[in-house]
Formats: C-alpha cells, structure tokens, sequence
C-alpha cells in the first residue's frame, strides 16, 4: 500500500440518465494529509450545453478507494444538479484512472457514471457530443471533446473511419474541437473509432440507416412514496434508440445503441387485480421523464383509503421527426417501448448511519 499521487489535473467523462453525456475537467489539491484532497470541477451537459462547478474533498483508503463530498451553488431542481453529491471510485494501479459513480438523493436515486483519466502533456480524445451518425447524410456538426487537443488541427488530421469524410473544420480549441462531416451510403453499420492525430477514443460513434426499436432505461425500477413525514423516492426514465445490426435481425446480440431519443411519456395500467386504478394515484410522469411519487399515507379518495402504492407501465413513444425517411414511408408507425415500475411506501428505517459519513 502506497500513499497516492493523485494531484493535477484530470479529464472527466461521465453519464446522468435523463441528461446523457458529461464533460469537463476536475483538479485535484494535496492537503496536509497524505491520503486527502481537495477537487474543484467544471462540467458540461452535451444535450443542452448547460454547465455545473463543484469543489469538495475526498480521502483515500488504502490506497485506491475514493470516497469524496463535493458541493453545487446551483440549488435543488428535481435532482438534476445536487447542491452536495458523494463520489465513491476506484483509483487504478497506475494512479492514471479513476472510475465509479457519484450520487445524491434522498434514497441516492440520482448519480452520474464518471470516468477520469489523468491529463499529462499528450492529447487525450474523451468522445463526441452524438452518439451516433445516419447513413447517408450530410452536412453533420460534430464536436469532438478531450484534452490538449492541437489547434491547428487539419482535415486530414482528423479520422472518424470508413464510410465517415471529414468536410471541414468549424473551429479548434484545447478542449474541443468542431467539424462537419458528411457520410457516405451504404456505408457499413457499426461502432467508429475516432482520432486525431495519434490520439484515439474506441467505439466513439455509431453508423446506423434508420431506428429499428426503442427500450426504456431502466427496464424495471423503484419509486417510494412520501412529501409528508418522509422524502420522495424518484425515479428518473430515458428512451434509447436501436438499430438491428450487422445481422439485419433485431433483438440479437449484435444490435447496436445509438443513445437516447426524445419521446413522449405516458403511464399505463399494470392489471394485477379487478379495478386497478394505481395509475390515478401513484404519482405524475413529467415530458423529461422524471417520475415524482404521490405522497404516503392513506387516500380517502382511494378504495378502502388505500395508500398510494401500486405498480404501472411507464410508456415511451417515439416518433420519427418530419423531416425523416423514416417518417415519411407510407408505413412509418410511432415505435413504443415500456418499463415496469413499482411505486412503494417509504423507508421507514434506515439500518446505516448517515452522519457517520460526514
């Protein structure tokens, strides 16, 4: 067991369902201590561009295990962007990466995916600011995020695999770097790997000719009741788009996830006994997705003045835009996809103790 080395800077990439990709770049400070840091971040939302500054401190055990505390001056907006978070990674051997989750929430129902890697000298390529590119088409704007990235970037520079032509280059900073490109038909269905320069991120974008199906993530979730004597346990929903595949059969292995699409949220009854009104009780399903519980306690407007538990399917339905193929075959159909979500009382006791935390 070493004490860690772990002040500089580092690139952050991360996922929040619901929001999508993040972005962005974390310092971390020494203290007097040896195995505690402070950390100050900036990161960026790709799907709306919007920005989040956190600072905090975090200790290291034995070595590798993160357990950090960081701090928002945004406020509370439905979870979205936590005024106080918990980070728990793990720190790899080299001290060159770390990986795990940071979370919040009353029932630490939130969290964002994140990933660091140190930021040396070298240009580093974290991704892009899509998920995937359509075949054909033209004049596409992708950026492409990372570290130390050269600004005097060329065309011919720039790689983004067969079937994709860089056309131009829109501007070039450290941090980002903006192009069009345009992709060729027929071009092969799959994941891209995209470079600049010598400097590669893997599987960095999807080559797709049209949406075959959705899912919803999660397939299956949790809500619990509360507002009055206890917190709300939310659930936050997104609607990811999939093409068939290499093997032109859907629902294989081989299929491939183009991220998440905009649809319309609905929720539906799960029958499971004679006069199933959960639906009308259970709690409300915003356009984003976001899942807020009703509150606990017994209904009186409920049979028997039921509680407001109950079970339901949340519904995506998604349309292609009108301005689509897609949409304008004469069989275009909305595609649907569903998830089984149950909505339960509060938790009463928590066995863990909080405050130790702190």
């Amino acid at each position: 067991m070493r004490a860690p080395k772990l002040a500089g800077r580092w690139l952050v990439t991360g996922y929040q369902i619901g929001r999508g990709r993040i972005y962005g770049e974390m310092t971390i400070e020494p203290t007097a201590t040896e195995d505690e840091f402070t950390t100050s971040a900036k990161l960026q939302y790709v799907k709306d561009g919007s920005t989040m500054a956190r600072s905090g401190r975090a200790l290291v055990y034995t070595g590798y295990g993160w357990r950090g505390r960081s701090q928002c001056r945004c406020g509370d907006n439905g979870g979205e962007e936590p005024t106080e978070a918990r980070e728990v990674m793990m720190i790899s051997r080299d001290w060159s990466e770390m990986e795990g989750r940071w979370f919040w929430g009353a029932y630490e129902e939130f969290g964002i995916d994140a990933t660091l890697r140190r930021l040396g000298n070298e240009p580093i390529v974290l991704g892009l600011d899509r998920y995937s590119l359509k075949s054909p088409s033209t004049g596409e704007q992708v950026k492409v995020f990372g570290g130390n990235l050269p600004t005097d970037v060329k065309i011919e520079d720039l790689d983004f695999g067969p079937g994709i032509k860089v056309k131009r280059i829109i501007s070039a900073a450290s941090d980002a770097i903006s192009v069009e490109v345009e992709v060729a038909e027929g071009a092969a269905l799959g994941k891209r790997d995209i470079a600049v320069r010598r400097s590669f991120a893997t599987g960095a974008v999807t080559v797709y000719d049209k949406i075959d199906y959705i899912k919803v993530n999660p397939d299956s979730a949790l809500a619990r009741l509360g507002g009055v004597k206890f917190p709300k346990g939310l659930q936050q929903f997104e609607a990811v788009a999939y093409n068939r595949g290499p093997d032109n059969k859907p629902q294989t292995a081989d299929d491939l996830s183009l991220g998440p699409v905009e649809v319309e949220w609905s929720i539906e009854e799960f029958p499971a006994v004679y006069d199933d009104d959960d639906k009308d009780f259970v709690g409300k399903l915003s356009p984003t997705g976001l899942f807020t519980p009703a509150v606990e306690g017994p209904n009186p407007k409920r049979k028997f003045e039921r509680n407001n538990y109950g079970d339901v399917w949340v519904v995506a339905t998604y349309k292609p835009p009108k301005t689509s193929q897609e949409a304008a075959a004469k069989d275009a159909k909305p595609l649907t996809a569903r998830s089984y979500l149950v909505v339960t009382i509060p938790l009463y006791v928590k066995w863990d103790q909080p405050e130790v935390a702190k």
